[in-house]
């Protein structure tokens, strides 16, 4: 069993970036900050197995930060809607709100054989198919 292919997306300097990995040998090559450790790192946070591992506002696209301040903005303003008695126009800017909020997802493609011992990463499997 080995890994294919890795995406990851809105992670530091990586807006969306993908590799195809070699099942014996990948080399990440490129400019200073041009996200090479970013990847590995979003790796290592996602599949560590310590609870203490933490995203930070700066793990995210310095792009989407902006969008997290205007989400934020519009959080305040939904609550202080509510405190007004406006609940349906609260519930509105709420939605548009959580649209605003970036998510960092990183993807993997696991190619694997049937002789293969899959228990270890059991609980990452959301479909055999």
């Amino acid at each position: 069993m080995h890994v294919t292919h890795a995406k990851v997306a809105n992670f530091r300097a990586l807006r969306d970036a993908e590799i195809q990995i070699d099942a014996s040998t990948t080399l990440v090559v490129g400019r200073n900050n041009s996200g090479k450790t970013s990847f590995v790192n979003l790796f290592e946070k996602f599949f560590s197995p310590s609870d203490d591992v933490k995203f930070v506002l700066e793990d995210f696209t310095t792009s989407r930060i902006a969008d997290l301040e205007h989400a934020r903005r519009q959080f305040t303003d939904a609550a202080q809607l509510d405190t007004a008695g406006d609940q349906e126009a609260a519930g509105a800017l709420r939605s548009k709100a959580l649209e605003l909020v970036p998510a960092i997802r990183p993807a993997i493609t696991v190619e694997y054989d049937e002789e293969d011992d899959l228990a270890p990463i059991s609980a990452a499997i959301l479909d055999l198919d």
